[in-house]
């Protein structure tokens, strides 16, 4: 070998080196936020093990995407059901063996209002009149941050996670998609001008549980939208997340891409999920946003756009 091709290769491989112990820090700095701490991985991917029902799969769950696993993960840490979440997406591709390699930073918001519905019901009907704590769910408000990217089989394997528990003083003043976290009638409907979209999103098997009582569970309901919106296929009668277009202008982990439901936070068992997305790829739009509203198994579907 010349000397020049000894230099290129040294070049080459320090650059590689040099890249690697970027996207490290990247990861490092996401997982270890202040107030985060580190979580081992291993029992969570024991956990999302036990939901998979695509059991005759080389890889169970290999076809879930990150937002899904995120959301299981945060839904099974707490008993309530009467929750609202928010999910922050962002991205960063790298590229392995001259291939796109996407590495997906999540954040989960995951509140428990179901005490704070509690006291409204003491507030109206009288204490002796309303059920006891547990009967409306128990579970401290948490946010979580994963990161994930594809490996042996898995469109998302967990690589890092973190959680911290949010004070009920600081989910007081919390900001949930422009609306108070912690206020149950702040809804989806004055948020942006949705109209009704006609039609059906395709079926496919199920990855894991998809109901809760009478309503899609929340990573469904996420994965239903992903589809809506070519953030995933599901046209072959299988599900696969793809995770779309990435976006010129996302820069680093900055997130791009929201996820907001609410869930059982009425008179009637329903939950509500938007996904919002934004740093697109068009001069004329800002963002794009999908909605599912459920109740008690009626679903309609619904769409809204923001310009420049």
């Amino acid at each position: 070998m010349d000397r020049f091709a000894l230099l290129l290769a040294a070049f080459l491989g320090t650059t590689g080196l040099a890249h690697a112990q970027g996207m490290d820090a990247d990861i490092a700095a996401f997982i270890n936020a202040p107030g985060f701490d580190a979580i081992d991985t291993v029992p969570l991917e024991v956990e999302l093990a036990q939901q998979w029902l695509d059991t005759d799969s080389i890889t169970p769950g290999g076809l879930v995407g990150p937002l899904e696993k995120a959301m299981l993960i945060a839904d099974q840490a707490i008993d309530a059901t009467r929750t609202r979440t928010a999910i922050a997406y962002g991205e960063i591709v790298d590229e392995e063996d001259g291939a796109p390699l996407p590495y997906s930073f999540v954040e989960v918001r995951h509140y428990n209002l179901g005490q704070v519905i509690r006291a409204e019901a003491i507030g109206a009907f009288g204490e002796d009149d309303v059920a006891d704590p547990q009967a409306f769910g128990l579970g401290e408000h948490r946010a979580w941050r994963f990161v994930f990217r594809p490996m042996m089989g898995n469109t998302a394997m967990l690589l890092d996670a973190s959680m911290r528990i949010i004070s009920d003083e600081e989910a007081a003043g919390d900001d949930c998609s422009g609306r108070p976290c912690l206020d149950p009638s702040a809804g989806f409907d004055d948020l942006a001008d949705w109209a009704e979209i006609q039609g059906k999103i395709p079926t496919w098997p199920p990855l894991y549980p998809t109901q809760t009582g009478e309503i899609s569970a929340p990573a469904f309901a996420i994965s239903r939208l992903a589809v809506l919106g070519f953030w995933a296929n599901a046209e072959n009668g299988y599900y696969q997340w793809t995770g779309g277009e990435h976006p010129e202008a996302a820069q680093g982990v900055e997130p791009y891409r929201f996820i907001a439901i609410d869930r059982d936070l009425g008179q009637e068992s329903a939950i509500d999920t938007v996904w919002r997305e934004t740093a697109l790829n068009d001069d004329e739009l800002f963002a794009i946003s999908f909605r599912q509203i459920d109740v008690a198994g009626q679903i309609a579907l619904m769409r809204a756009r923001e310009t420049r």
